[in-house]
């Protein structure tokens, strides 16, 4: 796939880590969702998949399938779309419900 790609992929992820860190009652889940983003920016993955012998296909298929998995957990775990109401109601304040 190509860099601009993966940087497609992260951004949202590095938006839905950044509204579960500030709003909300899970901050832990933020915080993993942005390095798991900030990984998928970098994407030093693709260094040992080529060192362990993993097909590019089976990389990029890896990839998508985390994509999915972490959005996923996101909008319904991480309650995504009631955080971003919440976040649009009181930008400049955050608001963490389980401190």
């Amino acid at each position: 796939m190509p860099r601009w790609f993966y940087l497609v992929l992260a951004l949202p992820l590095l938006y839905a880590g950044f509204v579960q860190s500030f709003w909300g009652n899970d901050p832990y889940l933020g915080w993993a969702i942005t390095v798991i983003a900030s990984v998928t920016i970098a994407n030093p993955l693709f260094s040992y998949a080529r060192q362990y012998c993993l097909s590019t296909r089976r990389h990029n298929a890896v990839t998508i399938f985390l994509f999915v998995l972490i959005m996923w957990m996101s909008l319904g775990v991480g309650e995504l779309p009631e955080k971003t109401e919440m976040m649009l109601d009181r930008f400049p304040e955050p608001r963490i419900t389980g401190f």
